[in-house]
Order: structure tokens, then C-alpha cells, then sequence
């Protein structure tokens, strides 16, 4: 099977978030019958090759090279805007069409291929272990790459003195992502006094009017922050009200004593450091309770001059101009800041401008380039 083959046959596995059960075993499946040591359950299969030199094969691998992706993808929306059914994965001249084609099934199917193409040709210049991962709900709250890093953690005989990897999320086989600001989706509750309606003054004790003052110093909460946490590479952190809901529909003469407003906010490591303490000092001005809305996603960052990034180089052809930072948050953070010693990256051969999109495609070309590319970047190990 080549990588063409293996993202037809991922694309057919219907996988949207918090249905990845088939798939995952599909997918463990695959790298049994491979011969890796395999690891299995609803937030991840793990495939672990251990790479000898012949010339050193008792020697313990104190390194570790991961490939890794989500598996996961978002919901097809609606399917008569499909060509075909986005289950189909449909292959011409140039493309594979078919939902998760470059977010990114396409992309761990050529890293794992890749791989098994190093494993055959062998001659190996040293010794490591070669974990493919493929991880779930990463288009919901990154729990499958978080929950791979605890269990990761938990395991004796894997204290690595150093990590690389690359996650093959789609960049156009041209960028290489070496860091995203955090998110944080939080809820914020504001309470007030109800009162009717007919009176202005009852306006003021409600609940709408905290939520709406609120509101309007966003700009300000936003330049203030912007002053205090910028970070060199990430940029300015960002707070995005996404949603807001207040009152009672039922009764339009009644002022409101509940309101709740949702906050997209994107953070840098400066803001991640201070971030109860600079949102409690907004609580109590502003006079509001939070909760996290779903589980944070932290920032982070890999250094320009890092092994992975100058591996990635050599084995590409590409320049530091490549280098770039994320649009949006990744699993990186979640293997960067939750293992030690390590550095991991987004490289992929998927089209970012197709992510999310009905008739969503990856070019073969591109596919097959990446997987050359992923084997000569195990070599320079």
C-alpha cells in the first residue's frame, strides 16, 4: 500500500469528532500487520519502531522521533454542496477529493508510509525509537494528542533525553509552523437585579448592563494586554466575544439578572504565565464569574535553530523564510509543553485554504513529495 492508497482508504472511514472509534482501530490494525508495538484506545493509536544501528543494537534509545496527525475531522455540513459523498474518496490525474483529504488524513498516511519506506531500506545511522500517532478530537479540544502525552508520561522505559517531531497538519508542504498562540474559551456569568422594563434606572441593576459594559472596553482590555504580553514571534495576544445571551425571551418587560457572554481568547506565553491573575483582576472589575468553556489549549513556541527545524531544512530544500508561526492553535503545544526535551513542528503536504471545505482535496504531487521528504528527515537522524 502507498500513500495514495492509505488516504483512500482513511477518507472512506467516516471520522468526525467523537466518532473515531473505527478508524482508530482501523488504523492499530494497520500497524500490527506492520510488525510495530501497538497501543490502542478512543484517543489514540500509537505505533512504536525501534530503530538499530547494526553496530550498536543493544544499545538503549534514548531518543524518540514522532509523526503524528488527528484523525478527526469536522462535519461535512451540508452534503448536497458535495460532488460526491465526502465519505468517497475520489481520485484523479492530480487529486485525491474527499473530507479530511488535507486536514490531514492525507498528510499521516504519507508520514506513515514514509516511514515503513525508511524501516525497508534500513542502514540506519543510529539508534531511535519511531513513534506514528494518530491522535482524535483534535478539532474539538485536543484530547487525544493530551491524553497520548499523560499516558506517554506514565510509561517506564520511555525517558527520553530528546524528542523530535513533526505533526503533518496541512502547510502547503511549503511552511514549516514552529509555534501558535494558546486558546482559551471561557464562559463569563454576570448576575444582576430584575426589575420592569418601564423604568430606565432598572436597565442599570441588570445583569445585560454589566455584560454590555463589559463589551464595550474590549479594545481597551485588548491594547492593555496587547502592551503587557506581546511576545517577538506569536504577536499580540487577542480576546473575541463570540456569543452572548442575557434575559428572558418570554417576558421582553422584564430586565435581566443572568447574563453570560463566551470569550475566544488567544494567548502567548507571557499571557499563559499571568493569565488567572490577569483574568480575576478583570472578574472583579468588571464584576463577572468565568469558567473555562472547554479544556485550554497552551501556547508555544520551538526555536528557529532547533535539530527538527534544521533536519526539515536539510531534508527539503527549503529556507528560513519557510519558517513561519500558526494561524491558529495546534496539538503542538500539547507535546511541546507536555513531554521534556522536546521539539515538534507543523510540516504537511494538505492545502490550508481546503481545510474545512465541501469537495476538500489534497494534490497527489504534493502527497508523494512529502512522503520522500519525511524519509530523507528520518535519515538525517
Amino acid at each position: 500500500m502507498n500513500e495514495i492508497e492509505l488516504t483512500k482508504k482513511l477518507i472512506e472511514i467516516e471520522s468526525v469528532s467523537g466518532n473515531e472509534t473505527k478508524i482508530l482501530e482501523f488504523i492499530a490494525d494497520f500497524l500490527q500487520k506492520k510488525s510495530a508495538k501497538v497501543w490502542q484506545n478512543e484517543d489514540f493509536a500509537a505505533g512504536l519502531f525501534k530503530i538499530r544501528n547494526s553496530k550498536n543494537q543493544n544499545l538503549k534509545n534514548n531518543r524518540a522521533i514522532i509523526l503524528t496527525g488527528h484523525i478527526d475531522t469536522v462535519s461535512a455540513g451540508d452534503l448536497n454542496a458535495w460532488n460526491k459523498s465526502p465519505w468517497q474518496a475520489i481520485e484523479t490525474s492530480e487529486k485525491i477529493i474527499g473530507l479530511g483529504a488535507s486536514d490531514m488524513k492525507g498528510g499521516l498516511a504519507a508520514q506513515f508510509i514514509a516511514a515503513l519506506d525508511f524501516i525497508k531500506e534500513g542502514n540506519f545511522k543510529s539508534n531511535f525509537d519511531l513513534w506514528l500517532v494518530a491522535v482524535s478530537n483534535e478539532e474539538i479540544d485536543a484530547r487525544g494528542s493530551r491524553n497520548f502525552v499523560k499516558w506517554l508520561n506514565q510509561q517506564s522505559g520511555f525517558n527520553y533525553k530528546e524528542i523530535f517531531g513533526i505533526i503533518a497538519e496541512p502547510t502547503n508542504n511549503k511552511n514549516i509552523e514552529i509555534g501558535h498562540r494558546g486558546n482559551r474559551f471561557l464562559t463569563l456569568k454576570f448576575t444582576g437585579e430584575s426589575g420592569h422594563a418601564s423604568q430606565q434606572e432598572n436597565y442599570q441593576k441588570s445583569a445585560l448592563s454589566k455584560a454590555s459594559n463589559f463589551l464595550l472596553n474590549i479594545d481597551t482590555i485588548f491594547n492593555s494586554w496587547g502592551g503587557k504580553y506581546s511576545n517577538i514571534h506569536l504577536g499580540k495576544p487577542s480576546l473575541v466575544p463570540t456569543s452572548l445571551s442575557a434575559g428572558d425571551k418570554q417576558s421582553p418587560n422584564k430586565t435581566a439578572t443572568s447574563a453570560e457572554i463566551v470569550l475566544d481568547i488567544r494567548t502567548t506565553p507571557e499571557l499563559d504565565a499571568d493569565f488567572k491573575n490577569a483574568f480575576n483582576l478583570l472578574s472583579e472589575k468588571y464584576d463577572f464569574s468565568w469558567e473555562y468553556h472547554s479544556e485550554p489549549v497552551p501556547s508555544t513556541l520551538v526555536s528557529k535553530d532547533s535539530t527538527v527545524i534544521k533536519n526539515i531544512l536539510k531534508s527539503t530544500g527549503l529556507t528560513n523564510s519557510s519558517i513561519m508561526v500558526s494561524p491558529g492553535a495546534t496539538d503542538q503545544g500539547e507535546f511541546v509543553n507536555g513531554l521534556k526535551n522536546t521539539q515538534v513542528v507543523v510540516f504537511g503536504p494538505g492545502e490550508w485554504d481546503e481545510a474545512h471545505h465541501q469537495n476538500e482535496f489534497i494534490y497527489k504531487e504534493k502527497l508523494s513529495k512529502y512522503k520522500m521528504e519525511i524519509v530523507d528527515f528520518l535519515k538525517e537522524f
